[in-house]
């Protein structure tokens, strides 16, 4: 999903809510699998026991469950724009939080971890320089661990009119000029990369 600030793309998942329900389509994944793929990959290198962990973007908290294979043993925020979805997270994840806010536009707090899962894919006018304001300022909300996910790869297709394929070469390379600590996990899917950026101080 993205929360591009836009009228039009608040209206693509209401309408794909209202079509197709509670389920991956409605966030403009194409099912489970590939989802849980991501889900699998991002959180590979996170760690989460005993972290506070902010879910930028969080959708219905579908990242919920896997962070659980990880550890029992943490506390989540979940935090999006829109109101719907939101009302889907907290009937499924009761004794969760889940707050309507942007965090990828504005600081909203400090946390252990943050973690944006599909979210800076849209197609809109300097998208490049939109996805690296995000990217640093979710940064800025980390003590520890910042990871997320991005639509293209080390050979990116070309955009089409929903979404912009980022160089993951790209990305890769502006998110080491905040941090000498970066991983980056390609190869799982094809048009699909995760990035996992470590502050400085923080331990291996």
């Amino acid at each position: 999903m993205s929360i591009f600030n836009s009228k039009e793309l608040r209206e693509d998942y209401e309408n794909s809510l209202k079509l197709y329900g509670p389920g991956p389509k409605a966030l403009l994944w194409w099912d489970y699998r590939s989802m849980a793929i991501r889900f699998r990959e991002l959180v590979a290198d996170v760690p989460v026991e005993g972290k506070h962990i902010m879910d930028a973007g969080c959708g219905m908290g579908d990242l919920l469950p896997y962070l659980y294979t990880k550890s029992p043993s943490f506390r989540y925020v979940g935090m999006d724009t829109h109101k719907g979805f939101l009302d889907i997270a907290r009937r499924r994840f009761e004794g969760h939080e889940f707050e309507l806010a942007d965090p990828l536009n504005k600081r909203v707090g400090m946390y252990d971890v943050v973690i944006s899962s599909g979210v800076m894919n849209s197609n809109v006018a300097n998208w490049q320089e939109k996805r690296r304001k995000m990217i640093k300022n979710l940064f800025a909300q980390t003590g520890e661990v910042l990871a997320f996910n991005m639509a293209g790869g080390l050979k990116p297709p070309r955009d089409d009119t929903l979404i912009a394929y980022a160089d993951a070469q790209e990305i890769f390379d502006f998110c080491k000029t905040m941090t000498s600590r970066v991983i980056l996990r390609t190869g799982y899917l094809k048009k699909d990369f995760t990035i996992v950026m470590f502050k400085q101080s923080f331990p291996d």
